[in-house]
């Protein structure tokens, strides 16, 4: 059976919105947000139509959809051991979106998030920036100058 425009929207949608998960993206970006909300949209119409795809099909759509939410709830977490721990809990999906992947999207989005988590962690613990250079406060004292 050929799928219909809602279910190829939502497809073509959802492969974007993989996509700008996977990449860095400031903070204020809202683009992304939107376009979740506009996926969930979609997945109650395509539930609701009559000539629906199979339910493994919607199934999986459904998981996507809500591991994009999961992972956007997550991003929103103050401390990043939070982020790390709501990351654990995301399920990615199982079968990959298009022909051309070879691995789920949300799978590598998965992955990368959870690096770019324990990376903050990291950095949290030992004191550092981003750059990997220390940050000087009251506990750890620039170099002192010996008067000779």
């Amino acid at each position: 059976m050929a799928a219909s425009r809602l279910e190829l929207n939502l497809v073509r949608l959802l492969c974007r919105c993989e996509v700008m998960a996977a990449e860095k993206r400031d903070p204020d970006e809202w683009r992304l947000e939107k376009y979740v909300g506009a996926l969930e949209d979609m997945l109650q119409a395509l539930k609701a139509q009559a000539s629906k795809p199979a339910s493994e099909v919607i199934n999986e759509y459904s998981r996507k959809v809500d591991f994009l939410k999961g992972m956007l709830q997550a991003e929103k977490l103050t401390s990043s051991s939070e982020k790390a721990l709501a990351n654990q809990f995301l399920a990615p999906g199982r079968v990959p979106t298009t022909a051309r992947e070879r691995i789920p999207a949300t799978k590598t989005v998965h992955l990368q998030s959870r690096a770019r988590y324990t990376n903050e962690m990291r950095d949290e613990l030992l004191g550092t920036d981003s750059a990997g250079e220390p940050e000087l406060d009251v506990r750890k004292r620039a170099p002192c100058h010996t008067h000779s």
